[in-house]
């Protein structure tokens, strides 16, 4: 005999009361952000899959999961969604309720936030200190892999694919980390955070 499945509706209006999260109500689990996304293939479960876990209140599910990090905003999913989810909007929202409740030791987690810190430093990114960030994070053994890569590495910057000198940082960097900020607060605010 199968066990009864326990609804928890706290964790889906914790999830609900994110800047996007409301979105996640429209969704109709027609399977079509499943069949438009060009990374599903290495993704734990599907966008609506990962919903239904979050209506589930499946909290370590959900969170342990690497579908939010996967998502590459490549943008299918939320022209073909009949609904018009902005999945995207949802899945940004997602990676940072994950990292504020310190669900972020994944590789995907990491690189995410590598990237952030990188944009926020310079107002754009250099490949270099990307991936210095993301190995420090991760460890030795990942450093090691990195080290594994050399050979691909000096084969892009031989041909100009990356280079080993960082771009100036934008003019008004400080404008716009004040505009992110003003964003986090606005939205921390309005969530309750």
């Amino acid at each position: 005999m199968t066990e009864r499945l326990k609804y928890d509706a706290g964790f889906a209006k914790e999830i609900y009361a994110l800047e996007n999260g409301h979105y996640i109500k429209k969704c109709m689990q027609c399977g079509m952000c499943d069949v438009s996304c060009a990374t599903r293939r290495e993704m734990d479960f599907s966008p609506r899959e990962l919903f239904l876990l979050m209506r589930a209140g499946k909290r370590e599910e959900f969170f342990k999961a690497n579908t939010i990090w996967m998502c590459s905003t490549c943008l299918m999913c939320k022209v073909r969604c009949p609904r018009g989810v902005p999945l995207v909007d949802v899945m940004h929202d997602l990676k940072s309720h994950a990292i504020g409740l310190g669900y972020a030791d994944s590789p995907q987690a990491t690189f995410y936030q590598a990237f952030w810190q990188e944009v926020m430093g310079r107002g754009k990114v250099f490949e270099g200190g990307l991936m210095a960030r993301y190995y420090l994070k991760r460890g030795w053994s990942e450093i090691r892999k990195g080290f594994e890569m050399r050979d691909l590495g000096m084969d892009m910057v031989k041909h100009s694919r990356i280079s080993l000198k960082p771009p100036r940082t934008i003019k008004g960097i400080k404008g716009m980390q004040a505009v992110v900020e003003k964003a986090r607060a606005q939205m921390r605010k309005e969530v309750g955070g």
